[in-house]
């Protein structure tokens, strides 16, 4: 039987992907012992590298260990979210942005118990939203609704809107891609979160064939100790473009 869905890819693959996946949720918590961390920011360096699957595989098992989880989509540039979960929702965050409905009238159950998926689309002007007050009291008013809230954000190298909310963010992942992540490039991303005096969580490498099988995998590290999870890619299409009224 094909496999349709990144949540059916998900649960299709082995293992080694589900325990890799899992240890990257409990160093999140480990770190969260310090500090609370409820909204978590996933980047990534360049286009491709993984970070939406990452998003969408994190936030099931968060999802699977109790935790009411939202899959917040914040790519207003190039939204895939709800592609690779072969969602339609009936609302998205231009909803919101308009006051036509509330925030929580706005969220699509996913086929996972108690995760959440809140789409987009493409945005004309997606640094002045998602800088805007507006858009941190709706953010707020999630995090009095949710204990875990994953924002999929447009590759940091590339545009600004990533910083801007890891600076709001409790904690931000970094996804690299083996194979074609640039150190150097890679240097300047974490430099760019530091001085957005962003929280980095770790950093993910993501594409490592870690046996025989072809298992999207990575390695995360947290203050120097080396820890697994993995992602995988999908396929894409082009969602329409909209201008929210302000």
């Amino acid at each position: 039987m094909a496999v349709n869905t990144i949540i059916e890819q998900y649960y299709s693959a082995g293992a080694g992907l589900h325990d890799a996946v899992k240890t990257l949720r409990t160093n999140i918590w480990f770190s969260a012992m310090d500090q609370e961390i409820k909204t978590i920011v996933v980047t990534s360096v360049n286009p491709h590298e993984g970070k939406s699957t990452l998003a969408v595989f994190l936030g099931i098992a968060m999802a699977e260990s109790g935790q009411h989880t939202l899959l917040m989509e914040c790519d207003c540039r190039r939204p895939m979210l709800q592609n690779y979960l072969k969602m339609q929702p009936d609302h998205d965050l231009v909803d919101i942005l308009r006051r036509r409905i509330s925030a929580r009238e706005a969220v699509t159950s996913t086929p996972v118990e108690r995760l959440d998926l809140l789409s987009s689309v493409v945005l004309a002007s997606p640094v002045e939203v998602l800088a805007s007050n507006r858009f941190n009291g709706i953010l707020e008013e999630f995090k009095q609704q949710y204990d875990v809230i994953l924002l999929d954000t447009p590759p940091l190298g590339s545009f600004i809107e990533a910083a801007i909310l890891a600076s709001r963010a409790d904690g931000t992942l970094l996804v690299l891609q083996s194979g074609s992540a640039e150190v150097a490039a890679a240097q300047a991303v974490v430099a760019q979160l530091e001085k957005a005096k962003a929280r980095v969580l770790g950093c993910v490498l993501n594409n490592v064939n870690m046996t025989s099988q072809q298992y999207y995998y990575a390695d995360y590290y947290k203050d120097g100790r080396k820890r697994k999870d993995g992602g995988e890619k999908g396929k894409e299409k082009r969602p329409p473009t909209r201008k929210p009224e302000k």
